[in-house]
């Protein structure tokens, strides 16, 4: 019975990791011919992490790493797809995870800067070799094949990442100093000039008010 339990536990892992593969293989494809449709609205930044984190919990929880997130005490709002932006940093967390040895530690922060709000997925797992750095965001292009994991895809997630966050009228880029000094990945959206208004439920016609009340979320979120 144990040993049926660990194969049927394998099998699960293999076939939701198939069925990522297939969902972004799909994406590129919708994205390439112009097809995916962006459903956008104003977004708290808290929602859209939120979402990142809570599915990538499980793979994080498998590899034994502690996340840390840290998104600051003011509110921070974007306008662009619910769905999309949290594919992004869900992407970029579960590939923080499979290159990182067992045990790890693995960050994600947000800082607002001006018009803009930065993102940092930083981990202390394999690295990165310099030489690869500029190809890493082109469509199945793996970075070094002896670092390959039992979990590495076919080599569309950052690429997926790239075009997600161009669409959004933003910019990725990596970080490394090398092999074995773990990777950065910094993401760069623009913010909202403004918090987004909503009708006050019950009030009178015309009344509105406006986001931007501090977030008990907010701040660094250890033991994700």
């Amino acid at each position: 019975v144990p040993d049926a339990r660990r194969s049927r536990a394998v099998i699960d892992r293999q076939l939701q990791h198939l069925t990522r593969l297939i969902d972004d293989l799909l994406d590129i494809s919708r994205i390439t011919r112009n097809k995916l449709v962006l459903r956008r609205s104003p977004l708290d930044l808290v929602d859209i992490i939120t979402g990142a984190v809570d599915s990538s919990r499980p793979l994080m929880e498998e590899c034994g790493h502690e996340l840390t997130v840290s998104l600051g005490s003011e509110p921070v709002y974007v306008d662009g797809d619910a769905v999309r932006l949290s594919q992004i940093f869900q992407n970029l967390l579960n590939n923080a995870a499979k290159y990182t040895d067992r045990g790890g530690r693995i960050s994600l922060t947000a800082e607002r800067q001006d018009d803009t709000v930065v993102l940092r997925v930083k981990d202390t797992g394999v690295g990165i070799p310099p030489d690869t750095l500029p190809r890493l965001f082109e469509m199945f292009y793996q970075a070094d094949r002896s670092l390959e994991r039992p979990q590495s895809g076919l080599g569309v997630g950052l690429a997926l990442v790239r075009r997600l966050v161009e669409a959004h009228d933003g910019r990725v880029q990596a970080r490394s100093e090398g092999t074995g000094k773990g990777s950065e990945f910094i993401v760069r959206l623009p913010v909202l000039a403004k918090p987004p208004v909503v009708p006050v439920p019950g009030g009178q016609p015309g009344e509105e008010r406006r986001h931007g009340t501090a977030n008990p979320r907010r701040g660094r979120q250890p033991g994700f």
